[in-house]
């Protein structure tokens, strides 16, 4: 199953949490173990899992892909292909197996724009 799922952002820099969307993907897939690849195809956003993030350690996020990015010139898309266009994970129980902490983030590198996310869930 292929579902896509819809991303406005609002900033030019921007990482919206897109778990519970997933999560709910897979299950209306109906697939109770499997996989799901998390697929973004744009060249100037990109998606990651990871712990949690506040409010407070969005900067320090912004701070190390600027510290790593060569690219002065587009680094919109110089930080997208750090992050990466796809998360692959495996499906447990009708939904996505993450750590205690983790969650799923799409990451807008040149907003505010409308974006979509595709998500394929197999059995």
């Amino acid at each position: 199953m292929v579902a896509k799922i819809p991303v406005r952002t609002t900033k030019r820099e921007e990482a919206v949490d897109i778990t519970a969307e997933v999560q709910r993907v897979i299950r209306e897939s109906g697939v109770r173990e499997g996989f799901v690849i998390i697929y973004v195809p744009h060249d100037a956003a990109a998606v990651s899992i990871h712990r949690t993030l506040a409010e407070a350690e969005a900067p320090k996020l912004d701070a190390m892909l600027e510290a790593v990015n060569p690219d002065r010139i587009a680094p919109e898309y110089t930080k997208a292909a750090l992050v990466a266009p796809t998360e692959v994970g495996v499906v447990v129980d009708g939904q996505m197996v993450l750590g205690e902490d983790q969650r799923i983030y799409f990451y807008e590198f040149d907003g505010p724009k409308d974006r979509v996310v595709y998500v394929y869930v197999g059995g």
